[in-house]
């Protein structure tokens, strides 16, 4: 129900985290009576009045929910099939030009009514009726059964609003006459400025010499036949061709197998030429590396690394210098480095006791890695040679291969020219007669669109001009029996009486709705009976009361009515104040819900036909379950699980 309300102009949704995740926009198909032209000849009424029939059409409102889009799409045609033809783009604000509130009171004959801010004051100000003003009317929502604000007290502005809503609804509103005034001079304005929009559209559609409806349909199925022609007459000749060129077969496969031969063959020369580039740094790296042992080699030969053999302090000869527990004996400076055996190529032996003696033995033998290094570097130098060779003789290899692979095709295409030259005119005429067949097709497809448009806006007028015609019967209708105020609450507090009766509300005496459209039972304020299962069937009366009567009456109500949980404080703990543990209060409960269902049921079935009314209801009664749209489980494992299909969030 909130999202009925919100297609229809609330500026709220469901925010459950299931909608926000899930929902991108909204749709509602309505379906309502739409005034119509049914023929072009003047009346009395004046030239633009004619005699009005109306139709029943289908409307698709599609509402996005993300960020701050206010535009609302107006599809004609409905859920299962939306007319071909551009939407109507409007806005949800009421106060814009083109908005959904305008849309909708135009549809229940609404539009063009102001309302006073201060009923009581003749130079009040006024405003624009809005869609939203009249929410009251076909909305009864869980909070408004018992929150003691139904007829909008504690809100006096929002009050003023309902009371001339159904004033306006009854046709007994003060200004009524000078309204319908406006109302029919406003249509006028709009009627000569739709005829205009017309004409000129009109008279751009002769200025392109665009055809009518008729001819472009003509034209259409030409040009869709034109097509058809021609692309089988392009399959017939590439057939031709195929069986006129099966001689030539050997010679296809010779040039599709060599050309494949030299993909291969240059794939394996751009692999190894890339390999020799990856190479190439390599081996300088190598030959650098051969560079720096040599020179220290020549270094070592040179120069003595040391040239001490006195100890400088005792002046005795030194002996033989070791590493001893990581320290030099000569300087005691701990030499760690000295214990990698690359860098000094010593002994490493262990003791008995456990301690790691380590000795230079040998100096490190730059002999041995320069021959290492030579040997690395021949065998790279070698595989280098290996893989440009192979590079090469690939390379040069695809180049003999892509020379032959060019004089198969050469000889294939030689042997082919005679049978495919004479279809190449052929075939290019045909692939033409498509091109030309799709462009007539978009051409002929535009020119159908504007003329759907040009439709769209007579329509229209048409039914602008059926809503003009209208609004001045309603004009002549109001002058000549104008309504007491008095007779319409005398009205309203009789059907509010009745259906409390129907209801089975106990002790039912001096029930009426009064001049401020509030309700008594009992001669009580229906806020001050204390009881809150009361309060819910006389919300429930009043709100009925109001359809039913305006229903029957053909009245400018948009007639349907949304009733959320009709069942709210009926219980037996809320009801009438019964007394705790009293057994026969639930049967009450029961029974009561069981008349407010048969009431609906049977007023639907008579006076109500063709009405609507939505309901949502946790516990409907047994009577009621052949008008079950919908059930929903609450859980998982029995769908439907609720409204969001995938929902799984408890």
């Amino acid at each position: 129900m909130e999202f009925i309300d919100f297609c229809l102009g609330s500026s709220a949704f469901p925010q459950h985290p299931e909608v926000v995740d899930a929902i991108n926009s909204v749709q509602l198909s309505i379906e309502a009576n739409v005034p119509v032209e049914l023929s072009a000849e003047d009346s009395e009424i004046g030239p633009d009045a004619a005699r009005l029939g109306y139709a029943r059409q289908r409307f698709l409102i599609q509402r996005s929910v993300e960020g701050s889009i206010k535009d609302v799409l107006i599809f004609f045609g409905d859920l299962d099939e939306v007319e071909q033809v551009a939407p109507n783009v409007v806005s949800s604000d009421s106060s814009a030009n083109e908005s959904i509130s305008k849309f909708l009171l135009a549809l229940c004959g609404l539009d063009g009514i102001k309302l006073r801010v201060a009923p009581t004051k003749p130079d009040s100000a006024t405003h624009q009726l809005s869609f939203r003003d009249t929410a009251p009317l076909w909305f009864l929502t869980n909070t408004r059964l018992d929150n003691k604000n139904l007829v909008f007290e504690h809100a006096p502005h929002k009050a003023n609003k309902l009371r001339q809503v159904v004033d306006i609804l009854f046709d007994v509103f003060d200004e009524g006459r000078a309204i319908l005034a406006g109302q029919v001079a406003e249509l006028q304005e709009q009627l000569r400025g739709e005829r205009k929009g017309i004409d000129a559209l009109r008279r751009f559609i002769r200025e392109q010499g665009i055809l009518g409806p008729v001819e472009l349909d003509s034209l259409m199925d030409q040009a869709r036949t034109r097509r058809t022609q021609a692309v089988l007459r392009l399959a017939d000749i590439d057939d031709v061709a195929r069986e006129q060129t099966v001689f030539a077969a050997e010679a296809r496969r010779a040039y599709q197998e060599k050309e494949a031969r030299a993909r291969e063959v240059s794939g394996k020369a751009r692999e190894r030429e890339t390999l020799l580039r990856r190479l190439t740094p390599l081996r300088a790296q190598y030959a650098d590396d051969l560079k720096k042992l040599t020179l220290l080699k020549e270094a070592k030969r040179l120069f003595d690394p040391l040239a001490v053999t006195v100890c400088p302090a005792c002046a005795s000869e030194l002996g033989e210098i070791s590493i001893v527990n990581g320290r030099c004996t000569l300087c005691r400076s701990s030499v760690p480095h000295l214990a990698h055996e690359a860098l000094t190529s010593v002994k490493v032996d262990a003791g008995q006791d456990g301690n790691t003696d380590t000795s230079i033995a040998d100096e490190f033998d730059v002999s041995k890695e320069l021959n290492s290094t030579k040997r690395r570097l021949n065998e790279l130098n070698d595989y280098i040679a290996a893989v440009s060779a192979e590079a090469k003789d690939a390379r040069s290899e695809s180049s003999v291969l892509d020379g032959e692979s060019i004089e198969l095709r050469v000889r294939f295409d030689n042997l082919t020219k005679e049978a495919v030259t004479p279809l190449l005119a052929e075939r290019d005429a045909a692939v033409r007669a498509v091109a030309d067949a799709d462009l007539s097709i978009d051409q002929v497809a535009n020119q159908q669109r504007m003329l759907g448009s040009v439709e769209k806006h007579e329509r229209e007028v048409e039914s602008l001009a059926a809503r003009l015609n209208e609004a001045r019967r309603r004009a002549a209708d109001a002058e000549a029996a104008r309504r007491e105020r008095s007779e319409m609450l005398s009205k309203l507090s009789g059907r509010f009486r009745d259906i409390l009766e129907s209801f089975g509300y106990p002790k039912l005496t001096e029930a009426e709705i009064n001049g401020l459209l509030i309700p008594h039972v009992r001669g009580i304020r229906y806020d001050r009976v204390g009881s809150s299962g009361a309060t819910t069937l006389i919300s429930l009366a009043w709100e009925l009361a109001i359809f039913e009567l305006a229903y029957e009456e053909g009245r400018r109500h948009p007639g349907f009515l949304l009733i959320d949980s009709p069942q709210k404080n009926l219980a037996p703990e809320g009801l009438f104040e019964a007394a705790e543990g009293d057994e026969g209060s639930q049967e009450v409960a029961e029974a009561i819900v069981r008349r407010i269902y048969r009431h609906l049921t049977e007023w639907l079935a008579t006076s109500g036909s063709g009405a609507q009314i939505i309901i949502v209801d946790n516990v409907p009664p047994p009577s009621v379950t052949a008008s079950i749209v919908v059930k929903y489980s609450g859980s998982i494992a029995e769908p439907p699980y609720g409204l969001i299909d995938d929902a799984s969030a408890p």
